[in-house]
């Protein structure tokens, strides 16, 4: 279930890096995506894409999320 949410999740950082006017869209499908996750999503990606923490939330997919190893 997290494939789609990756995908649309890179689609909305490289818009915002070209400024593209389909940032609106995928922000609208992401929050579509995040309300259908199951209940045994991830509780991180959820508290990510509940803070819009989208960058966060795309570091955890690919497997660079911060708090899965402590920054001492």
């Amino acid at each position: 279930m997290t494939d789609p949410i990756h995908q649309t999740l890179t689609d909305l950082m490289a818009a915002i890096a070209g400024r593209d006017d389909s940032v609106r869209g995928l922000i609208s499908r992401v929050d579509e995506l995040h309300r259908e996750l199951p209940a045994d999503s991830p509780p991180m990606l959820r508290h990510y894409l509940e803070k819009r923490s989208y960058a966060k939330a795309l570091d955890f997919l690919e497997g660079r999320d911060e708090a899965a190893a402590p920054n001492c």
